[in-house]
């Protein structure tokens, strides 16, 4: 394995040698992101540093004095500076990314009289952002990465596809081989083609699930004004609930201030080596309406990305619509929040949040029309496959003793695709019918073209209650999803039924409902040992329903088939225990013992005409993980380092189901790995290093219709969906004073993803009798990958040229950043995701690449 391209070493070597300064002083610009309100020394500490990101250190007698608070919108130093008022204590930085509380001179005592130790001192509560709504847990052991949202702005994240690419042990891919990349997939510790999405995806702890088993373009919100992303690794199931098997990802925004204004205004060109240029803007802003009493907040963005694959006649090769992958994103949400009775807990915050995608073409490209090592990346697609997708939430939360969260969510999504290759397969499977023989591989001319055009509605409506004290957290929830898939296929005559043109259409209608009750406690059961417990009891219930078009469409054709099942129904009561051992020798020294489960209930795959299939069942899923982890520091807090080992086992249900888009392999499969991350801050440098390794595969030999379908052994997935085995990421950041209010910082990052080799169940040589065939043997996974991407940032803070429109003062100014970087600096272009329709005649591939060499310059104005 190889973690860097031998032509990266010029880049990195220029960063490493510049010569500056040391780092001193606090990431410039960088503001308190929440109200802390006054309380003991050490848990104001403590929330100081999970709202920032940042390692804070100080004496152990700290935790016997008290804070006065410090309210949002401060500066780093003016926040710490009130936090610490009258306890004889003041604060360094030995580096931007950690603090060092002290006394202010040697021998020095506190301005507040110490009290008398305690006989044994209690374990500091540690704040973290909790898998369900920020709230204070205890001790609480948990394998979670956290891109806050300044070193998302420094990383030049955009969503998750780049947090996918830049987490190890997480990927994000999609189906290339269907319109515009919108059958998605996210992938956490191997985790995945079981019964479809098995990561939960949250926006401000708001479920935004899959629209199908196959995640029909999942609803993924932008970067843009979020406090953090958040990738939670393991199963979810006990407070998370469904569908979080593999891990969850939750998009933290910010909240309303009810004391102090902040904004930020954001705007960013980019060009594309043979492609077009991006642009993004957008604009947030928040403060107090009536202090202590009614804070807003309001954002909109607004991003497009220009295209680098051409659409081309795939008879003359002549470029018909250039660029053509081009797409535009959109988002607004606005919240408010009241507090009717001062100086309380309760608060009564109502939000709502539209965003929009739109892609007027495809990415990928056909291999046997392009040359990706030549820049050269064409689409010999019949007809434009556009995508429309829109979302808005709308939630309401009380949080008071008990914190009630109300959301409804509502989505739309229209996509066409390209289905000449697709409609081309032979004959009954023994299943049911398979897709029917319509012509060549590859289209003779334009009256071939095969249109889907898909139409999406979802609708969810959830509720929760919990209860938070010290030591338990427990509540209900109550969660429905009402979805409708409606296809229509219309194209070219067909042979094989005496010309008649093809026009099926039909769809499916999906309710879902699920009921649940949870609780978790955790209780010191010795000095240093923590135990925790969990449990959630969750009844679901789904009823699909098919409309009769289906049936009509195949008498017309003279297909008749016995008793099709229109209709589809289950219930099923779940269980997801969860219990935890925590050993803390230390403030920040953790060493746990973690067992969950994590679960997917039963459901139904939508029926597609293009495949003359009817409802498909398919049976719930289930999975125990075991983890063994610790968190540690060193150096003063210079120096972190994070890992785990785990071992995650599932079953997959007694029997396979399949239809056009996706399998259902059962069966018992296991994923074995571990994390590692560590960050140094090394003098004059913030050194990086994640590194990730899983091994996925299925445990059982398992047969269907008196074939062998999936062999002990065989890697989990179907190529090239799969995950890479070894993934590690590499940065360098370089921190250094130009001037007073000035800094600059350079930063380079590598990111590298191994090629899993298998063997995949798609090789298996199948007997030539009935039965599904899923031998496939020219499907690979993706190969090894490397990706370098450079980036410089100028930060002056200065005083604020608009005091009136943040009410800022003289002594808090306004930070202006300005960034220019290169992302993909070596111009890679792999041939990923290559995949055909129909794999087991069709030589028709279909892949997609990294986007090519771009050069980007951003400007950030923060108040």
């Amino acid at each position: 394995m190889r973690a860097f391209l031998p032509g990266a070493a010029l880049p990195w070597a220029l960063v490493w040698v510049l010569a500056a300064a040391p780092v001193a002083g606090a990431p410039a610009g960088a503001t308190l992101s929440i109200d802390i309100p006054p309380q003991s020394l050490g848990a104001a500490l403590e929330a100081f540093g999970e709202s920032t990101g940042m390692s804070v250190h100080w004496p152990p007698d700290a935790d016997t004095l008290q804070s006065p608070g410090a309210r949002a919108g401060l500066s780093l130093e003016k926040a710490l500076q009130q936090l610490l008022r009258g306890t004889g204590l003041t604060f360094e930085f030995p580096t931007e990314r950690s603090v060092r509380i002290h006394p202010q001179s040697q021998g020095a005592a506190p301005a507040t009289p110490e009290p008398a130790a305690p006989a044994e001192a209690a374990l500091p509560e540690i704040v973290i952002t909790s898998p369900r709504w920020e709230e204070r847990v205890v001790r609480t052991p948990i394998d979670l990465v956290v891109w806050t949202g300044e070193e998302m702005e420094v990383a030049g994240i955009k969503g998750i596809a780049d947090i996918g690419a830049r987490t190890p042990g997480v990927a994000f891919d999609f189906f290339s081989s269907v319109g515009s990349g919108v059958y998605t997939n996210i992938i956490v510790r191997g985790v995945t083609d079981r019964h479809g999405s098995a990561t939960g995806v949250f926006f401000d702890d708001i479920p935004l699930p899959s629209a199908r088993s196959n995640t029909f373009g999942r609803a993924l919100p932008p970067s843009f004004d979020l406090r953090s992303i958040e990738v939670l690794r393991g199963p979810q199931g006990t407070l998370l609930g469904a569908d979080t098997q593999g891990g969850a990802v939750r998009f933290v925004p910010n909240q309303p201030s009810l004391t102090a204004y902040t904004g930020q205004a954001y705007a960013e060109w980019a060009t594309t080596q043979r492609g077009e240029p991006s642009y993004e803007a957008g604009a947030a802003a928040g403060g107090p309406l009536v202090r202590d009493v009614l804070g807003f907040r309001f954002s909109a963005w607004q991003r497009s990305e220009g295209g680098y694959v051409n659409r081309v006649d795939p008879f003359t090769h002549a470029i018909v619509d250039g660029n053509a992958n081009r797409d535009t994103s959109e988002s607004v949400r606005a919240v408010l929040t009241y507090a009717p009775v001062p100086d309380s807990s309760l608060a009564i915050t109502p939000s709502v949040n539209y965003v929009s995608s739109r892609a007027r073409d495809s990415p990928s490209f056909f291999t046997y029309l392009s040359d990706p090592g030549a820049g050269s990346l064409n689409n010999g697609s019949l007809l434009r496959q556009p995508f429309d997708d829109r979302y808005y939430v709308g939630s309401l939360r009380a949080l008071g003793q008990l914190d009630s969260r109300t959301s409804s969510y509502h989505r739309a999504g229209d996509l066409v695709v390209d289905d000449t290759e697709s409609v081309k397969w032979g004959g009954p499977n023994g299943l049911g019918w398979g897709n029917l023989l319509l012509g060549p591989a590859y289209p003779v001319s334009y009256g071939n073209a095969v249109t889907t055009y898909t139409a999406l509605h979802q609708s969810v409506f959830s509720q929760e209650l919990r209860l938070t004290t010290r030591d338990l957290t427990w509540g209900v929830s109550y969660y429905r999803t009402h979805d409708t898939e409606r296809y229509h296929v219309v194209g070219a005559s067909i042979p094989l039924f005496n010309g008649a043109p093809l026009d099926a259409s039909n769809a499916t209608t999906t309710v879902q409902t699920r009921l649940a009750g949870f609780a978790e406690i955790s209780k010191k059961i010795f000095r240093h040992f923590t135990l925790g417990a969990g449990l959630r009891v969750e009844r679901e219930k789904y009823d699909a329903a098919e409309d009769e078009s289906a049936q009509t469409e195949l008498a017309r054709y003279g297909i008749a088939q016995p008793s099709p099942p229109l209709h589809a129904d289950g219930q099923e009561t779940i269980v997801a225990p969860k219990l935890t051992l925590l050993y803390q020798s230390g403030r920040h020294d953790r060493y746990y013992l973690l067992a969950a489960k994590g679960y997917a209930p039963a459901g139904v795959d939508a029926a597609l005409p293009t495949c003359f299939e009817d409802l498909s069942a398919y049976p719930g899923d289930s999975l125990w993980s075991y983890e063994l982890g610790a968190n540690l520091w060193f150096r003063e807090g210079r120096m972190s380092v994070d890992t785990s080992v785990f071992e995650a086992r599932w079953n997959n249900g007694p029997r396979l189901t399949s239809n056009c888009l996706v399998t259902h392999i059962p069966g018992p499969a296991v994923s074995r790995g571990f994390n590692f991350k560590a960050i140094e801050a090394a003098g004059q440098f913030l050194l990086r290093l994640e590194v990730s390794y899983t091994d996925a595969h299925y445990t059982a030999t398992q047969s269907a219709n008196g074939r062998v379908i999936v062999n002990a052994g065989d890697a989990l997935g179907t190529p090239p969906l799969v995950a890479s085995p070894w993934d590690v990421l590499a940065s360098l950041e370089r921190s250094f004073t130009l001037g007073v209010g000035v800094q600059a910082m350079l930063r380079a990052e590598d990111a590298f993803h191994s090629h899993n080799p298998g063997p995949f169940y798609t090789a298996i040589v199948q007997p030539p009798v009935s039965g599904p065939n899923f031998y496939a043997p020219a499907l690979r996974a993706d190969p090894a990958t490397n990706l370098l991407n450079l980036r410089a940032t100028l930060s002056v803070r200065a005083p604020n040229p608009l005091p009136a429109l943040c009410r800022c003062s003289a002594d808090e100014p306004a930070s202006f950043d300005l960034a220019v970087y290169i992302n993909n600096v070596f111009d890679a272009q792999p041939t990923l995701l290559k995949r055909n329709k129909g794999a087991d005649v069709s030589t028709l591939y279909y892949a997609t690449t990294f986007r090519p060499r771009t050069l980007g310059l951003a400007g950030t104005w923060r108040f």
